[in-house]
């Protein structure tokens, strides 16, 4: 069981203390990584601290984010006083930041994953809260300067993870942070087309092909698809174009619970779970080493793509 949180105070004063912080989120970064990261970063840099920010590459689309200028590598990160860990659910999920995290003298770990494992020397994780881009919010918003900059990239965090302030984890409180980041005169109406309406041709064919490739399952309770690495190279496009399918997948009518699979190598696959109420898809993800919500989650499985489609609908076959 994860230990219970550290107070916002008792972090504060440690983000205070501090003159030099590292901050990573998730491997295969999305919005709400990126987002809250580049923004905690950019927040402490115009408060005269030294901020660097280990990220994977990242899609295109992210692109609209802010403060990319101080995305650093593994090989010319500074030597840190603190190392936030932000939207990240266990420690192998740091990636290559992982051992620099562990090297780091004070590693704090805020997150918003039902699953998170604890793994920080101070932690917050708030399961109930929409992003991880709100609980940042919530904390330094009266301790470091947040300009237009840092609200986009909030901002970012917050419609990504609430899917435009559509999913159920969508809370007053949320649409009240917004407005108050609105207020920074951020350009939302870009941010929103960026993540939701536009995209590259190939990443439009990859969607085309993903649906042509699903399957209605379980007496139409479930749909499922799948795609190669040789699918997605024969319509001109990267795995760094896939964040849509899985939502796309769970928006046909009759659907409880949508899986979406795609191989990163020849035998490891990656697995994207969104379920209805009543449908755990974060304790479906987690027996394959995996997590997440409750009702959007995923996990790797070791396995080809075939196999490991099979094993998962397997689980998902009780839980239907």
């Amino acid at each position: 069981m994860r230990a219970a949180n550290d107070s916002f105070e008792a972090i504060r004063k440690e983000i205070l203390r501090a003159g030099t912080v590292l901050l990573a989120g998730h491997t295969n970064p999305d919005g709400d990584a990126i987002g809250a990261c580049l923004a905690f970063a950019g927040a402490l840099e115009k408060s005269g601290r030294r901020a660097g920010v280990l990220l994977e590459k990242y899609a295109g689309k992210y692109g609209v984010i802010p403060n990319s200028h101080l995305l650093v590598s593994p090989e010319t990160a500074e030597e840190a006083d603190l190392f936030l860990s932000l939207d990240c659910g266990d420690l192998e999920r740091l990636g290559a930041a992982k051992e620099i995290f562990l090297k780091t003298p004070m590693r704090i770990n805020i997150d918003h994953h039902e699953s998170n494992t604890g793994f920080g020397l101070l932690n917050y994780v708030d399961a109930g809260a929409s992003s991880t881009s709100e609980i940042v919010y919530e904390l330094i918003h009266e301790i470091l300067p947040i300009g237009t900059e840092e609200a986009a990239g909030l901002y970012a965090g917050l419609i990504y993870d609430t899917g435009g302030f559509r999913h159920s984890s969508t809370a007053p409180g949320t649409m009240q942070i917004a407005g108050k980041l609105m207020e920074c005169g951020i350009p939302f109406t870009a941010i929103y087309n960026e993540f939701f309406d536009a995209r590259s041709f190939s990443e439009a064919k990859i969607l085309g092909k993903a649906i042509e490739n699903a399957e209605l399952l379980f007496g139409g309770k479930v749909i499922c698809s799948t795609i190669t690495n040789a699918e997605i190279a024969a319509c001109g496009g990267t795995n760094k174009e896939l964040d849509a399918i899985i939502n796309y997948l769970k928006g046909v009518r009759g659907v409880e619970v949508a899986c979406f699979f795609y191989e990163k190598t020849g035998t490891e696959v990656k697995g994207s779970f969104r379920g209805n109420d009543g449908y755990d898809v974060c304790a479906l993800a987690q027996k394959f080493g995996g997590g997440g919500h409750v009702k959007a989650a995923g996990c790797t499985i070791a396995a080809p793509i075939a196999k490991a489609r099979e094993m998962a609908l397997a689980e998902v076959e009780k839980m239907v």
